[in-house]
């Protein structure tokens, strides 16, 4: 902006707030903000001001205090972001302070985000920046649209802001939601949008933080229960209320939280806590009658237990809910790729149904993630999740594997013997992976415990009952397979209850996003955000990632160790990391020796096996390794990924395997069970 712009704006705020401008020129919201500015913060609208940043030590303890919230408001920013039509805007969500926690971008509004400091970590209170939307809907408690010369600073009076305040269950400001953009005319219909999404975060993080107390949940209509614009109540055992949301505000006409909060419930509706008590007691989510008191209006309500009680059936109802949500761990799976939305829209509809779910699609598409998503939103998700991988198993160990065995049943046999992974996910999901190279011999016992449900381990008489969910995945042509008597049919169709295809990352729609989360996944151990700049995230657009997702995560994993600063850049990349991820992880134990025998590349193999040596007695200080190495630690690392070589080797961070798993034994190491641990991956 130039001077002479600025400071006819400066007289604009001055005259304005000394009453010289009409009072319907100016909205009386920001007159009385504009005033607070001067009088109050000692601002100047004409006196350029950067945004002051937090450190990265601040950022990330402000997220970890809001680290429910924010979990859910990033699937609603994603949601919100689908949903806008026009170009250059930024959504972002911030703490209380006005601290932005978290930023979603259009790509055509980076430079004006750099410009006006929309960045994470940035204070956008109103006592920092002046009038803006996030700090002013902070301050004034109610949302809010800031169009362009409605800002107090002249140098953020080319965005429009929409913002609303995110309450917590007590009606205490939380956070903040915005909009901004280099808008010519203030959106309304984005401040709708916001106001929805703000909701559904409201609803979600209520429904989440008060699992513990008794949950009243109503409308005016018994189909609205569980949607949005449903009204929620929380007390206590007895019957105070400590929280609500705010459409319970609306529908009861109370005119804030304190009215409600610390009321006794028989005072707010026409019941008694005995009632209310034995209704939640039967466990049945359903639709009651109740009367408001204050209104006498007719409502319709559904009780849900605190969980410590409801043990089972509670934690069901709230399962249920969350997985029919918007929010929930099938909505992590997918970032705007209308393949992926359509899968999860098929898979909700039978998601607590006894109906086998084959996924399909190139190997490092996100299989094993999709299904352990499905486990997680399903009722099952308090049971276990058992992946065997029917490609990494030897022929010879997988029926004991899959199916257990008696003590001394064969030769090596464990003297206590082994349950098998089948009775392992009992009253949970059994994910058979790579189900296309199972034995066709396997096939057969497989086929007979999905149709009786009981399994008979080697060597025992006594049938063994299971309840599990079968989910299967493969990246072979089965069809084929069949045609090929390879595969048997009878399986096939039993197994194809409900067939989703993973679409490979050159496919998506979403490969930008998907790239920012899997850098904010991988950066989280550097204490703070990593960005990436445009060049570098052209270039891995543009890449076809035969390897998919798990080549992606795998340079990500590189470019973020290499990198020295908080932005990645083409300096952080190398094109031979694409070239040497051509070639797919081998997924059977022949394509493996056919690999080795191919390469025979003996002088590479000495290579690998020193700095796999190095690293170890270095305890895999790569800084340390590169020192006694006499090389760079840029050079270390490139050699690394090279040789396939990462930090956690060997354990389920990277080897595909969700957390909670169990790893399937390796190959000549007999049969081995493992419950590692690994940081959550939302896609492997």
């Amino acid at each position: 902006m130039t001077t002479q712009k600025a400071a006819r704006h400066a007289s604009l705020v001055e005259s304005a707030v000394q009453g010289l401008v009409p009072a319907a020129d100016i909205d009386h919201r920001v007159r009385h903000s504009w005033a607070r500015c001067i009088e109050t913060y000692a601002l100047d609208p004409q006196t350029p001001k950067k945004a002051t940043v937090v450190d990265r030590p601040e950022l990330q303890a402000r997220r970890e205090q809001h680290s429910l919230l924010l979990s859910i408001a990033r699937v609603e920013l994603l949601n919100l972001r689908k949903r806008l039509h026009q170009n250059d805007f930024g959504i972002m969500l911030t703490d209380a302070d006005g601290v932005i926690l978290h930023y979603v971008g259009d790509p055509g509004f980076a430079s004006t985000a750099k410009r006006s400091g929309l960045r994470e970590g940035a204070v956008w209170s109103e006592r920092e920046l002046g009038t803006n939307g996030m700090g002013t809907c902070i301050v004034e408690q109610r949302s809010v649209v800031i169009h362009q010369n409605e800002h107090f600073l002249a140098q953020n009076t080319e965005l429009t802001c929409s913002a609303t305040p995110i309450f917590d269950p007590q009606g205490k400001v939380v956070a903040a939601l915005d909009i901004s953009g280099s808008f010519n005319r203030a959106q309304t219909h984005t401040l709708a949008l916001v106001e929805i999404a703000a909701q559904n975060i409201e609803n979600r993080a209520l429904l989440e933080s008060c699992k513990r107390h008794y949950l009243l949940r109503f409308h005016r209509q018994p189909e609205f229960i569980s949607t949005p614009g449903e009204g929620i109540v929380v007390f206590d055992d007895n019957g105070m209320i400590v929280g609500a949301n705010r459409s319970a505000l609306e529908l009861l006409g109370a005119p804030d939280h304190r009215s409600l909060c610390g009321q006794a419930l028989e005072s707010v509706f026409d019941t008694t806590l005995s009632t209310q008590m034995q209704l939640a007691a039967r466990r049945a989510f359903r639709a009651a009658p109740l009367m408001s008191r204050a209104s006498q209006s007719k409502l319709w309500s559904a009780i849900q237990p605190p969980e410590r009680d409801a043990r089972d059936g509670g934690r069901r109802d709230v399962v249920e809910v969350l997985a029919a949500s918007p929010c929930g761990p099938l909505a992590t799976m997918e970032y705007g790729d209308p393949q992926m939305a359509n899968n999860i829209r098929i898979v909700r509809r039978v998601l607590d149904r006894d109906i086998p779910v084959l996924l399909l699609g190139e190997t490092g598409t996100g299989k094993g993630c999709f299904a352990k998503a499905i486990h997680a939103a399903s009722r099952r998700s308090d049971k276990p999740f058992v992946t065997v991988n029917c490609a990494a198993i030897p022929e010879t160990l997988i029926e004991s594997e899959l199916f257990g065995y008696k003590a001394g049943a064969f030769t090596g046999a464990t003297r206590e013997g082994h349950s098998g992974r089948v009775v392992q996910a009992n009253g949970g999901t059994l994910f058979l992976d790579e189900i296309g190279d199972m034995p066709l011999p396997l096939q057969v016992r497989l086929l007979s415990v999905i149709e009786d449900r009981e399994v008979i381990p080697l060597g025992g008489s006594k049938a063994i009952p299971v309840d599990i969910r079968i989910v299967s995945a493969t990246h072979c042509d089965l069809l084929s397979q069949v045609r090929e008597r390879r595969f048997r049919e009878d399986l096939y169709y039993r197994l194809n209850g409900l067939s989703l295809r993973m679409p490979a990352l050159r496919d998506r729609g979403d490969a930008r996003d998907l790239i920012l989360n899997l850098i904010r996944e991988e950066s989280r151990d550097r204490g703070g955000l990593i960005d990436i700049d445009d060049a570098a995230m052209r270039r891995l657009m543009q890449s076809p990632w035969p390897g998919n997702i798990r080549q992606l995560r795998n340079v990500l994993r590189t470019m973020i160790a290499m990198s020295e600063n908080d932005c990645l850049t083409l300096a952080d990349f190398n094109d031979e990391w694409l070239s040497a991820g051509t070639a797919s992880t081998p997924t059977t134990q022949s394509d493996a020796i056919a690999l080795d025998l191919e390469s025979d590349d003996v002088l590479g193999e000495a290579e690998r096996e020193a700095l796999r040596r190095v690293l170890e007695s270095c305890r895999w200080n790569v800084s340390a390794a590169a020192v006694q190495l006499h090389v760079s630690r840029k050079t270390l690392y490139r050699k690394m990924f090279r040789h396939g070589i990462t930090r956690r080797e060997g354990s389920l961070a990277d080897s595909g395997h969700a957390p909670g798993s169990v790893e399937p034994a390796s190959s000549g190491t007999g049969i081995q069970r493992a419950n590692g641990s690994s940081r959550h991956a939302v896609i492997n």
